[in-house]
């Protein structure tokens, strides 16, 4: 285990988590900026270094005590716990984030397999033969395989997994593959004949030693908490509006009141009040007609980033 007395490393993730990692980081304060090679991301927090690798070797760099934690997917964490024996001893998922959550999928190519629908149409196809079974996610290939009784050979097709059941001459007869909508499996002519896990979270995972240290997990959870409050609060918006006549103010209230709301009321200089609360967005639109109906007037809604309960 590598010492890190002062603060804690943090892997951050390339590839599809990228982004909305960076996304909420910066909404929720932190000024990241790249290096130039795109190992290195400087943070202006003097107890956090961040550097960028692939999720799927994460779990391992992690469970060697040479990272505090890191951003990584449900599924390669379950690939990489059915590679490293000690890795459930080793690591704690600290958190489930919903990043953009996913799917697992196993598919084929339609020209190759026009006719296969299911898993079991092409075990059918297949008869006695050996397929070529192609994933990033070897460990867990082998397992659905043991599990539906196939006859396959898996290997990792280092790079675009799809790539590998194009015709024509296809390496690979059926892929486990992760996606969000199918959008790039249907561009590229695949069909999805299998769901195995639905949906697929990403999690923020950490160290079991680092995590015992109460120094460095405040400083992992403090980061979590931030970027929690952040996607939680993507949901949420400010509801404002004014009770011009003082006679619709006690029912409004009882009414806010009733539904689980504590507003914030304000005096309006020429009479009447400004009622304020927090809202999921998606029940705006049934709120808004009701507050109308009892003398609301001027109703204005804006993003909101709510810190904590």
């Amino acid at each position: 285990m590598f010492e890190r007395k002062n603060g804690v490393k943090i892997y951050f993730p390339d590839g599809h988590l990228e982004k909305p990692v960076w996304d909420a980081m910066i909404e929720a304060g932190y000024k990241l900026k790249k290096s130039e090679r795109g190992y290195h991301i400087s943070v202006d927090h003097p107890e956090i270094i961040l550097k960028q690798v692939r999720p799927q070797i994460m779990p391992f760099y992690i469970m060697r005590g040479r990272g505090d934690g890191g951003f990584t997917g449900e599924d390669i964490l379950e690939n990489s716990m059915l590679r490293y024996e000690k890795l459930n001893e080793k690591v704690v998922v600290v958190e489930r984030l919903p990043f953009r959550p996913t799917k697992l999928v196993v598919a084929v190519s339609e020209e190759m397999y026009p006719g296969v629908k299911t898993i079991e149409d092409l075990k059918e196809v297949a008869g006695d033969k050996e397929l070529m079974f192609a994933s990033e996610f070897p460990d867990l290939a082998k397992k659905y395989c043991e599990e539906k009784g196939l006859n396959a050979i898996v290997f990792d097709p280092i790079g675009k997994t799809e790539a590998s059941i194009l015709p024509p001459d296809p390496e690979a007869d059926l892929i486990l593959e992760i996606t969000e909508f199918g959008t790039t499996l249907r561009e590229n002519g695949c069909r999805i004949i299998d769901v195995v896990k639905d949906p697929v979270y990403s999690v923020f995972i950490a160290n079991k030693e680092s995590y015992s240290n109460p120094h460095k997990r405040k400083l992992m959870e403090n980061l979590i908490t931030d970027i929690k409050e952040v996607l939680d609060s993507r949901n949420l918006v400010s509801f404002l509006f004014n009770v011009p006549d003082e006679n619709d103010i006690p029912k409004i209230l009882e009414f806010l009141t009733s539904e689980g709301f504590d507003p914030t009321v304000s005096k309006l200089a020429k009479g009447g009040v400004a009622i304020h609360i927090i809202i999921d967005r998606s029940k705006v639109k049934f709120l808004k007609p009701v507050i109308r109906e009892m003398g609301g007037k001027r109703i204005a809604t804006q993003p909101v980033i709510s810190f904590g309960e």
